[in-house]
């Protein structure tokens, strides 16, 4: 964070500067005559230094430090105009209902979980939305039974090894050993793709913030219905954000075991009070009446309770917040029609890449923005890339891996290089070629003076780790990308903390090129 102040103090000095120097320029230009410049020194010597505050405050008031930066070399700024798209995007952010769709929950979730969460959802979880209705436990059966009936599908009944249902402390040491195989497996496709982007443990991580808590899901979902989530995500819930991945039936039973067991999903237990230390006794809790399995099974074909659920329900307004198809002819749910989705489009949709990212003005900004990405990245790359994502920031979002196959990224590679770019072509500083050798060889040298190895590293050589690891930057950018990216980072990107440092185009051309130069090399990286 210190880093990135300074970056942010250090570009702000620069902008200054270029400005200075800028204005200073303007002004003897214009000021034609050695006669017309002592003028103004004597009219500046009368006024004194107040005056020249002022008019710095109010020059300052009137256009901000950026935009007059802007103005500076207008020829410079990447095009704004965008290609027109073939389909229209689907923005996941603009979801009208701020609750689940209600329809198999009886499968996602044991009736228990249910039944405590119906009573009181700020007891289950502190910061819920859902209201407390005030239901008695007679309200509560009638609306579970009514949302049992509310069941599309069946989830498949999934052979588990015996032993991993059982608790921890009954595991032989064999038993042990197996289970432990299985979660260290289900830990690496956790981490491989990078679940806490979207889902926080207990507060912790979700940086998009799409995904719910997990802190407290092994008290709530049913071991089945996990394992048919995860493999089958659109079949539940079309309208999910989460991704759809490719994952294995190995993958798929280790994640079902690293979430149903790791202890770091186990609710935390209330610290006990401190010895010696007084407080005032609390009030008894009434005790909350549990509907167990065991009975669910003995009513849950009791007409008359669906009935009575079907109208507590209407009345508390329920479809207000969640879809639910029983009742639909109150609020009635128009389902998109996704039929005959193909190539880039469909990969859009299942894997859901604008939660993260974002083309044109739909999306989210988690992620780089995608509209430009054919005039940025070397699609060769970008192919490789989809399907196993690298680390190219170590300290900053990580692309999840969803085990794309070949035909899914050329898909979108074919998409990205017709569509996602600028409608005016990017000039090429080394258009016909490689960068010279002597190009090269300034751009290094330049690239350490401006201390560029400060935030970014070159492989192995070492560096910074705020910015991009360069080592394969030139397999990554195109050259007239990264002309224009550093020509003005803040107009290539609003939030970004790069300097400018006001360099020449014969010093951009040859950092460009020393940075072109970096390419992967097929006995291994340079």
């Amino acid at each position: 964070m210190v880093c990135c102040k300074i970056t942010q103090v250090s570009t702000e000095i620069g902008r200054r500067t270029v400005i200075k120097q800028h204005l200073v320029k303007e002004f003897l230009m214009r000021s034609r005559s050695l006669a017309s410049l002592q003028k103004i020194l004597v009219l500046i010597a009368i006024v004194g230094l107040p005056w020249i505050v002022f008019v710095n405050v109010s020059f300052g008031q009137e256009r901000k430090i950026d935009s007059m930066f802007l103005d500076l070399d207008k020829k410079y700024r990447i095009p704004e105009e965008w290609t027109t798209l073939p389909f229209e995007l689907e923005d996941p952010y603009k979801r009208v209902k701020n609750g689940p769709p209600l329809a198999n929950v009886i499968n996602k979730a044991n009736v228990e979980w249910i039944s405590r969460w119906i009573a009181n959802p700020k007891k289950v979880v502190s910061n819920a939305k859902m209201p407390n209705l005030g239901l008695d436990f007679e309200e509560i059966k009638s609306v579970i039974v009514f949302l049992s009936s509310l069941k599309e599908k069946e989830v498949p009944q999934i052979s588990w090894d015996a032993f991993l249902l059982k608790k921890e402390d009954d595991l032989s040491e064999d038993e042990y050993d197996k289970m432990d195989k299985i979660y260290n497996n289900g830990k690496g496709v956790w981490g491989r793709a990078r679940c806490t982007i979207c889902h926080p443990i207990k507060g912790v991580g979700g940086n998009v913030g799409v995904g719910p808590d997990l802190g407290e899901i092994t008290t709530k979902i049913n071991r089945n219905w996990l394992y048919d989530w995860l493999g089958n995500t659109k079949t539940h819930f079309p309208d999910t954000m989460m991704a759809q991945f490719r994952f294995t039936d190995s993958d798929l039973r280790g994640i079902v075991e690293f979430v149903m067991r790791d202890t770091q999903f186990v609710p935390e237990e209330k610290e006990e009070e401190e010895e010696g230390e007084a407080k005032e006794p609390k009030a008894a809790e009434p005790e909350v009446q549990i509907l167990t399995e065991k009975e669910f099974n003995n009513i849950r074909k009791d007409t008359a309770l669906l009935e009575k659920g079907r109208d507590v329900v209407e009345k508390a307004r329920c479809f207000v917040c969640h879809d639910i198809k029983g009742i639909s002819e109150l609020m009635p749910v128009v389902e998109k029609k996704r039929e005959g989705l193909a190539g880039f489009e469909k990969l859009l949709y299942e894997i859901r890449c604008l939660s993260c990212h974002r083309i044109q003005n739909k999306g989210g900004t988690y992620a780089p923005n995608l509209t430009i990405t054919g005039s940025k990245i070397h699609m060769g790359w970008e192919k490789e890339f989809l399907q196993a994502p690298d680390i190219i920031r170590p300290l900053s979002q990580q692309m999840p891996k969803f085990n794309l196959i070949e035909e899914d990224a050329k898909a979108a590679v074919e998409y990205i290089e017709k569509n996602l770019h600028t409608k005016e072509a990017l000039p090429n500083p080394f258009e016909g070629g490689a960068p010279p050798a002597d190009v090269v060889a300034a751009g290094e040298k330049l690239f350490y003076e401006k201390g560029c190895n400060t935030c970014h590293a070159e492989g192995t050589k070492g560096g910074g780790v705020v910015g991009p690891n360069l080592q394969t930057v030139g397999d990554r950018l195109q050259p007239a990308y990264m002309f224009y990216h550093l020509k003005n980072p803040q107009q290539a990107n609003p939030q970004a903390v790069e300097p400018n440092f006001g360099l020449s185009d014969d010093e951009l051309k040859s950092l460009v090129g020393f940075l072109a130069d970096h390419v992967q090399k097929k006995e291994g990286n340079k």
